[in-house]
């Protein structure tokens, strides 16, 4: 069920107000004032698609800007999508500055100050919880306030995603079709950004065999037995080898598998792809619950009972 906002309903006088609530209730607190002196008309549509907030806000030209302030008073540290549809927005964020016009897809984080103006138009806003989307791409921070994929078939096809999640209907009856749903457009997401951060370029031996080892722990997450040594003879190397290559980018391999592990519970819980929290611990190789409870309260603040409650709260919330 989608939420439904619309000025028209409003005294003029009190639109931008209304406006200005309604926007901060449902997507980030931030400071407003329109660009035009002419008459306020806005309306926004919410929509849950499992672990994401799809909207579509059409609006005259208007301003947001989050700074310090806001981000203490009111924390938020998720990610932020915008496909343009009509008018044109300009981002300014972490010392980058975007124009965006229709068809274009950018991304922004509400854990940082940004400034945000859009002219007369509409525009899609997807929000994504920070550890799903990071789970995928771990920098995604690195590429705000930038257009994602200009020229890449891949853009297209994550757009058309975004506009489809915005207007299809999951029942009650569906939540684990939304939630593969929602997986998928994160996935397009991430598989997007990899190849706007064009990391195909030159990395030394070490980086290399760090690469492969990533790679191969996370398609065996769910090895309870493994340990540096297995993961050192898959590489072909020995396990001093591949510590010291870890060592280099300040991590170690163990350290890289339990966060890894911690990561995509939290990502199963969190988007409804289990159960339970058993489930979840053990599909990702915590065989200890209580230990992987208090590891899961320790990193996100939160109890993974708690966290899964919340989830299956929010998938039937709209």
């Amino acid at each position: 069920m989608d939420i439904r906002y619309s000025t028209s309903t409003v005294e003029q006088t009190q639109r931008f107000a209304y406006w200005h609530d309604v926007v901060c209730k449902h997507c980030i607190d931030a400071a407003s004032e329109p660009l035009t002196s002419s008459e306020f008309d806005g309306s926004l549509t919410v929509h849950a698609v499992g672990a994401l907030n799809v909207s579509e806000l059409t609006a005259p030209a208007h301003r947001w800007e989050r700074d310090a302030e806001h981000i203490r008073h009111g924390p938020n540290d998720n990610f932020w999508v915008s496909l343009m549809s009509e008018g044109e927005g300009r981002l300014e964020q972490g010392g980058r500055e975007v124009i965006q016009r229709p068809g274009d897809l950018v991304l922004y984080d509400a854990a940082r100050p940004f400034r945000f103006d859009l002219s007369a138009g509409s525009i899609f806003i997807m929000e994504i919880p920070r550890q799903v989307l990071t789970f995928r791409f771990p920098v995604a921070a690195s590429l705000t306030a930038t257009r994602i994929g200009t020229g890449l078939p891949i853009a297209r096809l994550l757009a058309t995603m975004i506009r489809e999640a915005a207007e299809l209907n999951f029942t009650t009856q569906q939540t684990t079709t939304a939630s593969l749903f929602a997986s998928a457009i994160v996935d397009m997401l991430a598989a997007t950004l990899e190849l706007q951060a064009g990391r195909s370029g030159y990395v030394t031996s070490h980086e290399a065999l760090v690469q492969r080892a990533k790679a191969y722990i996370d398609r065996h997450l769910d090895v309870v037995s493994l340990d540096v040594e297995q993961l050192a003879s898959a590489q072909g190397v020995s396990g001093r080898t591949l510590t010291r290559a870890f060592a280099q980018q300040g991590s170690t391999p163990m350290h890289w598998l339990w966060q890894r592990r911690i990561e995509a519970s939290y990502c199963a819980l969190k988007e409804g792809h289990v159960r339970n929290v058993t489930e979840a611990a053990l599909r990702f190789g915590f065989s200890d619950l209580s230990h992987f409870s208090r590891a899961f309260k320790k990193t996100y603040g939160v109890s993974p009972l708690v966290l899964k409650n919340s989830a299956c709260g929010a998938h039937k919330s709209f």
